[in-house]
């Protein structure tokens, strides 16, 4: 992946740090965007301490302005852009439908579904000036399954699944692929938060895989080089990563 370029957003912790890390260590060029300068600068003086290429970027991926932006100073700096890891997403706290709101839905479908979108958008002109790539979006094995008490993440997730699959067939002769990850509970400071910081709740949680454990942010990243450097022949694709949740 010598002199490749990616870019993520949500690239500064978690799934999205694990994932720009791996890219970087294999020789691509990374470019990370998040809504807090201070961890995105930390994010790349500690990829560049590996011996990696990186740029931190800041912005909401719920912002469209936001987003270009970020990704004409990528293409700017970089010259090309050849993968995208479209990560960035938000959690719903688990309450009675009854209880939600409609403040918690925009919060949801704006940065889980529309920043998706505004990505995709943004990000194929350049794929295509670059001569094709990859995409990759996150979405969830609840983008699958009904999950109780936060029907909004679940259906934003869905959500994503038909923007994966309607805009791989749209360019599917032009040189982009695009694919999504479906990760279960995954251990990182959102599924922390998700789960209020509860031992018990997360050991209920844990119960629920039939592999008895949730997953490492290394397991998804790997997933998201593998779709990127190496399916070459996979397009509109969903891979699961749940330890069998789906299965059962």
């Amino acid at each position: 992946m010598q002199d490749k370029v990616i870019f993520i957003t949500g690239g500064n912790e978690g799934i999205g740090f694990v994932t720009a890390r791996l890219f970087a260590a294999h020789g691509a060029k990374v470019a990370i965007m998040g809504r807090r300068p201070d961890k995105n600068l930390a994010a790349c003086e500690q990829i560049a301490g590996e011996g990696g290429e990186c740029i931190a970027l800041t912005g909401d991926a719920s912002r469209r302005g936001d987003v270009e932006n970020a990704l004409a100073e990528c293409f700017g700096q970089f010259g090309a852009l050849h993968y995208a890891f479209n990560n960035a997403g938000v959690e719903q706290v688990p309450r009675a439908l009854v209880d939600q709101s409609e403040e918690e839905y925009d919060r949801i479908f704006d940065l889980n579904v529309k920043g998706v979108w505004h990505c995709m958008q943004l990000e194929i002109p350049y794929l295509l000036r670059s001569g094709g790539g990859c995409i990759v979006n996150n979405s969830s094995a609840s983008g699958h399954t009904g999950t109780r008490m936060v029907p909004l993440y679940s259906a934003s997730k869905h959500a994503v699944q038909g923007l994966t699959k309607s805009v791989a067939l749209e360019y599917a002769q032009q040189g982009i692929r695009v694919n999504a990850v479906c990760p279960g509970a995954i251990d990182t400071p959102a599924y922390e938060k998700f789960a209020g910081h509860d031992p018990q709740f997360m050991a209920q949680i844990e119960a629920g895989f039939p592999m008895g454990r949730i997953g490492r942010p290394e397991e998804v990243a790997t997933a998201v080089l593998y779709l990127c450097r190496d399916a070459s022949f996979t397009t509109g694709s969903s891979l699961m990563m749940d330890g069998g949740r789906t299965a059962q």
